[in-house]
């Protein structure tokens, strides 16, 4: 007998598309109905439960750890892994690994041992040297937040380059033509990524690129560089594009207690579209990340992986949305 969605239709007694909707993965379907479609799916053998996957792992790998410390993705992105793994019958574990602490081999030997988890590897902290420890583990992983052109692992990320991109074309679109990079002296892959979409922005903008500011990536460290920058007495832009949000609450508060008015002699704008952005004096303009989001399109895909329903490697960007506040002035 042959075995297909119709069966499992007439098994649960649901709709076709809601079984295909279940087996697909996508959002809409009560979490008690999904659970039971899965579980015949299951039984009949149309997902295979040679897959044995009993639970899902976000692992947060930490190397400096001041990224990941005053990130706004985590706890978004874990309500996205929690639900979406909730909706699949499974539960959320959480493992954390520092490099430099005492047990960090003995947590990575574990994980890397593992047999029946669906594992995503918050890699926002992460380089290529670090990725090479998980390479064994491509058929249950998914790699979150980083992507690493030099292997073929599963990555869900925000897309950062473009982001970056239309925060320099919104300013020019706004009349500002000397605009500053504000950058963080830790350097991260998305980073990197928001630079290059900066200083593409600019090239094509025809508009001078200045030497970036480079300050701390907390909010206490960017404040006190730039205030410490600002105290030199530089000739300032009309704006300034700051690498995320913590860094721009720094920078605000310095710009503030060095007698500069925001946005009447300088602009900020963010990225990240953290919860303070709202209540900010003036309200911080930046972009928007689909954090909760990364984290349900990770599950998704890592359960496909393990239930041999995904083909190729792939990599999923997911598009930001732009939040425009009053932390821009109009100079046209």
């Amino acid at each position: 007998m042959k075995i297909n969605i119709k069966t499992i239709s007439d098994r649960t007694g649901f709709s076709q598309a809601t079984v295909s909707n279940v087996l697909n993965r996508k959002k809409g379907v009560k979490a008690s109905t999904a659970e039971e479609i899965l579980r015949v799916a299951r039984e009949v053998g149309y997902i295979s439960s040679e897959s044995g996957v009993e639970d899902i792992r976000l692992v947060m790998y930490k190397k400096s750890g001041e990224i990941l410390t005053e990130t706004p993705l985590i706890n978004a992105l874990l309500e996205g892994v929690e639900s979406e793994a909730k909706r699949n019958g499974l539960s959320t574990i959480i493992s954390n690994l520092s490099e430099g602490e005492p047990d960090f081999e003995s947590k990575l030997s574990g994980i890397l041992s593992l047999q029946n988890s669906g594992i995503l590897l918050l890699a926002t902290e992460m380089e290529w040297e670090d990725m090479r420890q998980f390479e064994g583990l491509r058929n249950r992983l998914v790699v979150v937040d980083a992507w690493f052109r030099e292997g073929n692992f599963d990555t869900v990320l925000m897309n950062n380059t473009d982001s970056f991109y239309s925060l320099v074309e919104y300013l020019h679109a706004n009349g500002h033509r000397r605009i500053g990079l504000v950058e963080s002296s830790t350097e991260i892959r998305n980073f990197r990524y928001r630079k290059r979409g900066f200083f593409n922005a600019m090239q094509d903008f025809g508009l001078p690129c200045e030497e970036p500011v480079r300050v701390g990536p907390t909010m206490v460290d960017a404040y006190k560089d730039m205030k410490a920058y600002l105290e030199t007495g530089p000739a300032l832009p009309t704006a300034f594009c700051a690498i995320n949000d913590i860094v721009a609450f720094g920078v605000m508060k310095a710009l503030k207690e060095c007698k500069y008015r925001i946005p009447e002699d300088v602009s900020v704008v963010g990225f990240d579209n953290m919860p303070f952005c709202d209540i900010t004096s003036p309200p911080l303009t930046t972009i928007n990340v689909q954090k909760r989001e990364m984290g349900e399109a990770a599950v998704r895909r890592v359960l496909e992986k393990m239930e041999n329903r995904a083909d190729s490697p792939m990599k999923l960007q997911l598009l930001t949305s732009f939040c425009e506040r009053s932390s821009v002035r109009k100079l046209i």
